[in-house]
């Protein structure tokens, strides 16, 4: 799994985002007079924005995470599926189909957790 995710951290990134937008200045003026470093700056600005992408991507309307695949020989080993928020199913040989097919859904609809 990732790591834990420090969310006063990014509570204060946030907040820096937010205040650049309606401080109007350029990042390398706002970021001389919050004493940042311009590269951690640019960093938080597109990690958060990644995170807001994986956070939206449960959403109605955006496309599946899952898609169908299909197995072409049937295998004495276990199958494992890695859900993009870190959580790994394993499935035995010999599994229902209608079972993995709901604990897929259920992840699909359930929000990302804080990795």
């Amino acid at each position: 799994m990732g790591k834990v995710r420090d969310k006063k951290k990014e509570a204060y990134w946030r907040r820096q985002l937010v205040d650049h937008t309606a401080s109007g200045k350029s990042v390398v003026e706002f970021c001389r007079r919050r004493r940042i470093p311009v590269h951690q700056f640019y960093w938080w600005k597109r990690q958060l924005s990644l995170r807001d992408d994986q956070a939206g991507a449960g959403q109605v309307g955006t496309e599946p995470a899952f898609y169908p695949v299909r197995l072409p020989v049937v295998s004495a080993e276990p199958i494992e599926v890695i859900h993009p928020d870190g959580c790994v199913v394993r499935v035995p040989p010999g599994f229902d189909t209608a079972s993995l097919r709901r604990v897929l859904e259920t992840l699909h609809a359930t929000p990302a957790r804080e990795a």
